[in-house]
Formats: C-alpha cells, sequence, structure tokens
C-alpha cells in the first residue's frame, strides 16, 4: 500500500483588488491634497517674484546712487524738449548695460533718437531690441517688448515696469508755483516737487524731508484691478515731448505756466491717486491708458495689495493700496516739511 502523501494542491486565491467606491475615494484625497498645495505653490512663486522685484529696485538705487557719486547729482528726470532721453538711459552703465551705452548717439536731432513712435529709433538701433532685465518685474503679465502698437518692423522696443516719480498733486503743501494747472500736460497735471523732475538734476541734499522718507521710483508694470493697461513703448527711453508752439521749455520756464495739452512725460509720473487704483467710472486714473506715456499714470503692479516703492537713500517698501493718500504724496515729495508716516 502507497502510504506517499499526495502533495497539497497549491492554488492561487484571487488577489484582492480596488473597489469603484475605493479608487473614488483615493481620487477624492488626490484632489483635496492638490487643492490644499496649489495656493502654497502659487504663493511661494508670487514670493520669489515679488523678492525679485524688489532686488531689481535694490540695483536701480544702487545704479541711482553710483551715478550721484559720479556726477554729483542723480540724472535728470527728462533731459530735453524734443523726445530726448529720459532718466533711464543714464543708468544704463550702471545696469551691466555699458556697451549698449557707448553706442548710442546724443547729438542727434531726430525726434525718433530716443523715441519708437511710427518707425524705428533713428542713429539708435541699439534701443530697437535692448532688454534690460533689472527694468522687469518678474510678476507682469504684459510681454517684455511690444512690437506691434507701434506697427514697427525693425524690432520690438523693451516695457519698462519702473517709473521716476516726479512729485505728487496737488502738492502737500499747496505750493502752486510747483506744479503745472490742471490739464495742461496730457489732461493731468505735472509737478517737480519730486527727486526725478524735467530739466533739472536733483542731489541728496536736495531731499529735505529725508532720503528715507521720500520715494524716487515705484513699479508701473500696467495692471490696474485685473484691467490690463495698453502696453506702449513711447515713454520707455525717450523724455518729454511738448508742442514747442505753445509753451517754450526750458531750465527758466516757470512749471505753473506750461499751457500745452499736448505734451507727455516719458519715464515719469507726479502722482495723484493710490496703488492700483481707478476712477468712479472705471477708467484708468490718467488722461489715458498708455503706460510711461501719461503724466499722472498711477503706481501699479500685479503684486496683490500693492506695489513695490524705492526710497531715495536706496531702501525698498512696499506700499498698500490702502494707503492714506495724503501721507503717500507726501512721501513723493522732497521739500515740503511734512511728516510721512510708515508707507
Amino acid at each position: 500500500m502507497n502510504n506517499t502523501l499526495a502533495p497539497p494542491s497549491f492554488r492561487s486565491s484571487p488577489r484582492a483588488a480596488f473597489t469603484l467606491v475605493e479608487l473614488l475615494v483615493v481620487i477624492a484625497i488626490i484632489g483635496v491634497l492638490v487643492s490644499l498645495l496649489l495656493p502654497a505653490v502659487q504663493q511661494a512663486r508670487e514670493a520669489a517674484r515679488r523678492a525679485q522685484c524688489a532686488n531689481n529696485l535694490r540695483q536701480i538705487g544702487v545704479a541711482l546712487h553710483a551715478y550721484h557719486e559720479s556726477n554729483g547729482s542723480f540724472p535728470i528726470g527728462n533731459a530735453g524738449s524734443t523726445h530726448r532721453p529720459n532718466w533711464r538711459i543714464p543708468l544704463l552703465p550702471f545696469l551691466d548695460q555699458a556697451q549698449a551705452y557707448d553706442r548710442l548717439n546724443f547729438a542727434g536731432t531726430s525726434t525718433s533718437s530716443f523715441r519708437a513712435y511710427t518707425g524705428p529709433y533713428t542713429g539708435n538701433e541699439v534701443l530697437q531690441d535692448l532688454i534690460v532685465p533689472t527694468l522687469l518685474c518678474p510678476s507682469s503679465a504684459l510681454p517684455m517688448a511690444n512690437a506691434s502698437h507701434l506697427s514697427l518692423s525693425d524690432g520690438s522696443p523693451m516695457l519698462v515696469d519702473y517709473v521716476g516719480i516726479s512729485g505728487a498733486t496737488p502738492d502737500p503743501q499747496g505750493r502752486t508755483s510747483a506744479c503745472t494747472a490742471s490739464g495742461a500736460v496730457s489732461g493731468g497735471t505735472y509737478c517737480e516737487n519730486g527727486m526725478l523732475v524735467i530739466f533739472h538734476a536733483k542731489r541728496l541734499r536736495d531731499c529735505s524731508d529725508g532720503a528715507s522718507k521720500t520715494i524716487i521710483v515705484a513699479e508701473q508694470s500696467g495692471q490696474v484691478n485685473g484691467r490690463e493697461i495698453s502696453n506702449n513703448p513711447l515713454g520707455t527711453w525717450h523724455g518729454l515731448a511738448i508742442n514747442t508752439t505753445n509753451v517754450s521749455w526750458s531750465p527758466a520756464t516757470a512749471v505753473s505756466s506750461i499751457t500745452s495739452s499736448n505734451g507727455y512725460t516719458g519715464g515719469l509720473t507726479t502722482v495723484a491717486d493710490t496703488p492700483n487704483s481707478f476712477w468712479a467710472s472705471g477708467a484708468h486714473s490718467g488722461a489715458s491708458s498708455s503706460i510711461g506715456n501719461e503724466v499722472n499714470t498711477i503706481i501699479n503692479s500685479f503684486h496683490p495689495g500693492g506695489t513695490h516703492a524705492l526710497m531715495t537713500d536706496g531702501a525698498v517698501g512696499f506700499v498698500s493700496e490702502s494707503v492714506d493718500i495724503e501721507n503717500l504724496r507726501r512721501g513723493c515729495v522732497r521739500d515740503d516739511g511734512l511728516i510721512v508716516e510708515s508707507l
């Protein structure tokens, strides 16, 4: 009799699988985790962009002070009457753009020497495709350059995200001699009570209110309350433009006597409203919507809640959308003698 035991039968048991309900639960959990993590990732990215933007302004501050050290003053906000350069051009050597600066022709008499409007730059073609990373806010969703607005075929002039502060209107001390009459320039009011003004180069000692209390440059990156302002490279490099049949621009001309309605100040703004603000009608609070083209174009940014600002001493702060407008105006004026609360 064969007592050998037969080997047991090894039958594989069926493998357990996810049921449809379990699969849906897992998917739901993953979805919840993603929804929780995504805002944190976006906030981290914006924090990095915001930090880079602040660093850009610090570099602009270093460039301004290096220029002051070399020349005894800050650059002139706007240098001439017929599309001459604004304050950004003299800073190019201090923003790692010395080669581009050395190729510029400052003796040219064409209105397109530093302005791209209906055609390319004349004599300064190097500006046509010049991109200066320090002058671009990484949070801005607008393009770095724009040729389509001006129908150019020779390149794409860059759009700068930082604007010089010529002052504030109305003057906090009520000094009418510091400002143009209302509507004299691009439907707005230009004031020269700030640190970057037309025709005149200001020095640190001119800032009697204190360099740490006075804004010299701020953001103007092109969007206000979700509304995109038209991106216009007209004011990137050139200074003011004025109808000289109405007024003769010269260092001796009193600002309050300017009457031309056809002028604008490239690269500068006179602060009249809080950051990212609109009139009640919903329109942009300048005379038109061209960035860098209008004298009262507000300081604005893509950063939630406000905009960065460079103080005259080189420090960088953040100006809230809810800032008291009178306090902001005081912070944009160099010599009103009034106390500026923390911006």
